[in-house]
């Protein structure tokens, strides 16, 4: 048998096995393309060969709006703007999902108008395991008379999971609980100037613990309702089996 039939019979079969195991990971992030809002993405390729994504985009009620897919060759960046996909109507903000086989760096920007009003990066794919009975998220919130804090809460899942919301004031005295179960890609979405009183005190932390993996976005607001930053929560602090 020669050398190049074997080569040919060994990329048939790493083709035939890549295309059974699909993409490898999947990165869950928020975003929000209604009224002056808008967010993009930088899709990286932080590994050293070539691969390529396919990016799907979710409405607020878990609904497919539309995909698109991308090429990238090592370290190679592209350039998503959300509302280009998903539109600008009162249901375009929720969950992007986007599925490789490789390694992404993906920038998420948020902005106001044309004006770039925040940036994060999220480098956490979603736990390909689920094995955990809960998943624990926490994050840092304020609502004073200076600030205040929209929370959403993405099942980035192809099946059903809840979430137990629990806001604790600065004295560490529990003010506002809530659970949420949400359908396969919904998304959920509080204000803390809907849900709690404005005080001094306001403010600490909101632990979230989730009975699959989730998504949890912090969107900092000054007390003037101004967007200041958008921070996306990928990793769980605590796995409870």
């Amino acid at each position: 048998m020669n050398r190049g039939f074997i080569s040919t019979i060994l990329a048939v079969l790493l083709m035939g096995i890549f295309a059974a195991v699909g993409y490898a990971y999947s990165y869950g992030m928020y975003y929000a393309s209604y009224a002056d809002q808008d967010t993009a993405f930088v899709i990286m390729n932080s590994g050293g060969d070539n691969t390529y994504y396919t990016l799907k985009v979710y409405d607020a009620y878990g609904s497919l709006i539309d995909a698109v897919s991308g090429d990238l060759d090592p370290f190679e960046s592209d350039y998503r703007i959300l509302s280009d996909i998903a539109g600008t109507t009162d249901m375009s903000w929720g969950l992007a999902l986007l599925e490789t086989p490789g390694m992404l760096t993906i920038g998420v920007e948020t902005f106001i108008g044309e004006r770039w009003m925040a940036s994060d990066n999220v480098i956490d794919p979603i736990p390909d395991t689920k094995d955990y009975s809960y998943y624990w998220y926490g994050l840092n919130y304020s609502n004073t008379s200076s600030q205040n804090t929209g929370i959403a809460i993405i099942n980035p899942n192809g099946s059903p999971a809840a979430a137990t919301l629990k806001f604790y004031d600065a004295q560490g005295q529990m003010k506002y609980t809530a659970d949420v179960v949400l359908d396969p890609h919904e998304t959920e979405y509080y204000s803390t100037s809907d849900i709690l009183t404005v005080s001094n005190s306001m403010w600490g932390v909101l632990d979230v613990r989730g009975t699959m993996p989730l998504i949890v976005t912090a969107e900092y607001f000054t007390g003037d309702g101004t967007l200041m930053n958008v921070d996306q929560i990928t990793h769980a602090y605590f796995n409870e089996y």
